[in-house]
């Protein structure tokens, strides 16, 4: 899905008189965004995309631009490290979460939706922690940046969001996603792919974002998800929908 993108906004920079050596870094830079569980495709993502910039300028590796792809990790952290991970005049528990956020990160992946209102106040609190030459102390510090980045992914709105989400219903979700899916998508907790229509919702900017999945049909008809077709008809009427139907 990113480098048929890519291919999309070169063409696009190109008709907008960019010069064609900048062009595949200004889109690394500015424009593809992917989150990932899986670390092998995480790699070959990034992987796939650096070589289509290379295709396209032939000094590109020389100076190469990362491409923003984010493999969401498991992260969590002990009573003790929380305790100077949190700001000393915040909701304790609060902060606590925010930091614990990403410990089943690997199963749970976009569905996480990090508070944007958190994300500034304790990078600043971050900025102004010395780990005093304390090896266990750094690397909290260290793992506490990698859940700040992994949560401006995911709390960051987008022009266009694009998945191809997965599909499991209910009676196949473990207890750990059946809890997280009452909890965060009441509406859409009977499979999971109605929870990614959930959310890909919220990744999108309001104003004008759009959304382009391939989903399973019975969302369309299945009374559990009367509450999530009546939300989309309201707030976001589908610009185009092809429904193909079983095998297609």
């Amino acid at each position: 899905m990113l480098t048929y993108a890519f291919d999309l906004l070169y063409a696009i920079y190109e008709e907008e008189g960019y010069a064609p050596a900048e062009i595949p870094s200004l889109i690394l830079s500015n424009n593809l965004y992917g989150t990932e569980i899986d670390p092998r495709a995480g790699a070959l993502s990034a992987f796939a995309l650096t070589m289509k910039a290379a295709a396209k300028r032939r000094l590109f590796l020389k100076d190469a631009v990362k491409p923003n792809i984010c493999l969401l990790e498991p992260i969590s952290f002990s009573p003790g490290e929380l305790a100077y991970l949190v700001t000393e005049d915040g909701d304790l528990h609060q902060e606590e979460a925010f930091w614990n956020q990403f410990s089943k990160a690997d199963f749970l992946g976009a569905l996480i939706q990090p508070d944007a209102t958190l994300i500034s106040r304790l990078t600043l609190h971050l900025d102004r922690l010395k780990d005093g030459g304390d090896i266990f102390k750094a690397d909290a510090i260290g793992r506490a940046w990698r859940v700040v980045q992994q949560a401006e992914y995911l709390a960051e709105r987008y022009s266009v969001v694009v998945a191809n989400p997965p599909y499991m219903g209910g009676k196949n979700m473990g207890s750990d996603l059946t809890e997280f899916a009452k909890l965060e998508f009441p509406d859409t907790k009977s499979d999971l792919f109605a929870m990614f229509i959930d959310r890909c919702g919220s990744l999108v900017d309001g104003h004008g974002g759009l959304v382009a999945m391939i989903t399973m049909q019975s969302w369309m008809f299945l009374t559990s998800f009367e509450d999530l077709r009546g939300r989309i008809i309201r707030s976001s009427p589908p610009v185009c929908m092809a429904h193909l139907g079983e095998r297609a």
